[in-house]
């Protein structure tokens, strides 16, 4: 049972983690009276607070929060802020066909149809949307629509693109019917929207004299149609467009393949490759192995319950030293999980903020280290080499270190760096270099790009990598 503290340390608890704990205690527990004072509290005078509660209610179980919210966009009564908000979170907590959202499409206040313009909403209602008088509906139900990937007649998107011109309506109108007459009159009248999707070849050809040639000679691109000299066109723009759009058997490929154009030249040797073809793009748009993941789903991320496959978990670990940043903790965690990694180390702090890390840290051992001699105690014990990310004069660049077989990977506090006994104990330190003006990385995309790179390498048989001992880990 919650206790009623929690609902205000999960709002102002000025201690991160306590409120970061409250939180996740809400979200698993809320009931009936916390959903509807969360709610309450969407109209709050500090925007701080809103956030917060919106935040909290968007992760909140939808067989408890998503009636609520409903019952609240439908009530007039409520402050517009309530119900705008309502609307919003409802479209990450919903399947599509909301039929709530639908009925709010048709609101007297235009806030609330705003709002309710998502692709949660039933693709009838966003239909009748593209008739709203004011111009923002109609975007974002084109949008929603467009995400949906819903099959609307051409005849009513071509009057809605006739009352209203605006970048969705264009995209929805071209996957419809890239042929359309009100998309060819609106490329020819300079739209970039309709230069971007149009695919009627006659109508591209036309263009390619005028202003809009490089526009004109990628959509002929697209649809895999090169004209007769575009190979020879003195422009490096329009040579591309052919190297992207033609077969691996064409001659010409072979000469654009030695193009003075470093761009042209890469774009036919990958045509040559067989990068382009029409079998090689369909697969672009199959599904991934990973698609199907538990955390590939809203709200995203690790949660109780959720059935997890066994990983392979290398013979490594990250230590984070002093990290002062909470969000760079958590996200650091995710990082090392997602390396397969075996365990982190804190030191010299015990808290974890946990919402960063995604449900991870319930995967990884995570262990406090009182100070710097007792990690690398701690890592000669445990047979691990440290490996710090450190930029000093000894450094070596992260992607031309010879990794050791049990890497230990120590990162610093933001503005201290690694400890001075961790750098003088490491048996390897890298870097990454640096090509802009800034002089590093924050720690948290420091150990996600080591970490990443160092097991990605391994996993293709880098001889500078190798994941020795590495064995599965039920998780």
């Amino acid at each position: 049972m919650l206790h009623p503290q929690d609902l205000d340390d999960a709002l102002y608890a000025a201690d991160l983690v306590l409120r970061d704990g409250a939180r996740g205690r809400l979200i698993r527990e809320a009931k009936v009276e916390e959903v509807e004072a969360l709610l309450r509290l969407l109209d709050a005078p500090q925007r701080q607070t809103r956030r917060r509660c919106a935040r909290i209610l968007s992760e909140i179980a939808p067989a408890a929060a998503c009636a609520p919210l409903e019952a609240a966009l439908l009530d007039e009564a409520r402050p517009p802020r309530v119900r705008v908000s309502a609307a919003r979170i409802l479209t990450t907590l919903s399947p599509q066909g909301v039929e709530a959202l639908g009925l709010a499409l048709a609101d007297p206040d235009v806030r609330v149809r705003r709002a309710a313009a998502t692709p949660a909403a039933p693709p009838s209602s966003l239909l009748a949307a593209l008739e709203d008088e004011d111009p923002q509906v109609v975007e974002r139900a084109a949008e929603a629509l467009e995400a949906l990937r819903h099959q609307p007649p051409t005849a009513t998107l071509q009057a809605a693109a006739a009352r209203q011109r605006s970048p969705a309506l264009g995209r929805l109108l071209a996957r419809v019917d890239a042929r359309a007459a009100a998309l060819i009159h609106a490329a020819q009248l300079g739209d970039p929207t309709a230069l971007d999707h149009l695919g009627d070849e006659a109508a591209l050809r036309g263009l390619l004299s005028g202003e809009h040639r490089h526009a004109a000679a990628w959509g002929l691109a697209r649809l895999g149609e090169v004209p007769e000299g575009l190979a020879e066109d003195p422009d490096p723009r329009l040579r591309a467009a052919a190297a992207r759009a033609l077969p691996p058997d064409h001659p010409a490929l072979h000469a654009l393949a030695e193009d003075a154009d470093a761009g042209v030249a890469w774009l036919a040797r990958a045509a040559l490759a067989g990068r382009f073809t029409p079998e090689a793009l369909t697969r672009r748009l199959g599904p991934h192995a990973r698609s199907d993941a538990a955390s590939a789903r809203p709200p995203y991320g690790i949660r109780p319950g959720d059935a997890l496959p066994e990983v392979q978990r290398a013979e490594a670990a990250l230590a984070l030293c002093h990290t002062r940043f909470d969000m760079n903790l958590g996200v650091a965690v995710r990082s090392a999980e997602a390396a397969g990694l075996r365990e982190v180390f804190l030191l010299g702090r015990g808290d974890l903020f946990r919402s960063p890390a995604r449900g991870t840290d319930a995967l990884l051992p995570i262990h406090v280290i009182s100070d710097a001699a007792a990690l690398i105690r701690r890592a000669r014990a445990e047979g691990y080499q440290i490996v710090a990310v450190q930029q000093t004069p000894d450094s070596v660049s992260y992607i031309e270190a010879d990794y050791p077989p049990r890497p230990l990977f120590v990162l610093g506090a933001e503005d201290s760096g690694v400890p001075e006994p961790l750098r003088l104990a490491a048996d390897l330190i890298v870097e990454i270099p640096m090509f802009g003006v800034i002089d590093s990385l924050n720690v948290a995309a420091a150990a996600t790009t080591v970490m990443l790179y160092w097991r990605a390498a391994a996993q293709q048989g880098s001889p500078s990598v190798a994941l020795k001992g590495a064995r599965p880990a039920q998780l």
